[in-house]
């Protein structure tokens, strides 16, 4: 029986380029407070939050993705096709397959690079700098695309007094790569399941009926 051989990737990795994308509509604390009883003041001072960019129809999940990625191997100084791993960080792709990270990967060029999502609300995106790093260092990648992307403005009640200034959308995008100097380092691990009140989706995915369109977050629903 032929002996696995060992992956031969780079000693270290690091974050080579970054690209961002904010959506075009800026939502200023005034329109959140026409749902909710507070003020500008308590919001800015305890939050520090003066302005959040909402999407529009055409600002989807992957169209921002694509926008932020495309800044981002820009930046490293790369072509598209050399990314042979795209990992995105989201809580807001309502289609559960296939992932967005394929689309995403199709529409940069990347040559059928892999692709997949994941779920880890606000750490998602620590998560998947973790992963990136891990697969350069193993050799099954030489450049990963990560990208944390929301659009959270379909998911947030503005009638929640607590909640509702917090959230905005946008996309924000890294190319991590070879590196033969430690340049991202080592992950503290965890999480607090006994605290899993404190923020969560309240409707779950087998409750969004076909039928029942009402029901669905805009993004989601037929044309």
């Amino acid at each position: 029986m032929p002996k696995i051989k060992p992956s031969k990737g780079a000693p270290y990795a690091r974050i080579l380029g970054v690209g961002g994308y904010r959506p075009t509509r800026v939502v200023p604390n005034e329109v959140i407070l026409e749902k909710i009883d507070s003020s500008d003041e308590w919001i800015r001072s305890r939050s520090g939050i003066e302005t959040r960019h909402w999407a529009s129809p055409e600002e989807t999940v992957a169209a921002m993705s694509v926008e932020a990625a495309g800044k981002a191997i820009a930046d490293a100084g790369i072509d598209a096709e050399q990314i042979g791993a795209v990992v995105v960080s989201t809580v807001s792709h309502f289609s559960q397959t296939p992932a967005v990270a394929t689309e995403i990967a199709d529409k940069l060029g990347t040559n059928k690079a892999a692709a997949f999502d994941i779920s880890a609300g606000c750490a998602g995106f620590g998560y998947g700098l973790t992963l990136a790093k891990g697969m350069v260092v193993e050799g099954s990648a030489e450049h990963v695309l990560v990208i944390g992307v929301e659009r959270l403005s379909d998911l947030t009640d503005l009638e929640d007094r607590a909640t509702a200034f917090l959230f905005g959308d946008g996309a924000g995008a890294v190319v991590v790569g070879p590196s033969q100097e430690p340049a991202i380092g080592p992950t503290v691990w965890g999480s607090e399941g006994d605290k899993a009140e404190t923020i969560k989706q309240t409707v779950p995915w087998d409750q969004y009926r076909i039928g029942d369109v009402s029901r669905l977050p805009s993004t989601a629903r037929a044309t």
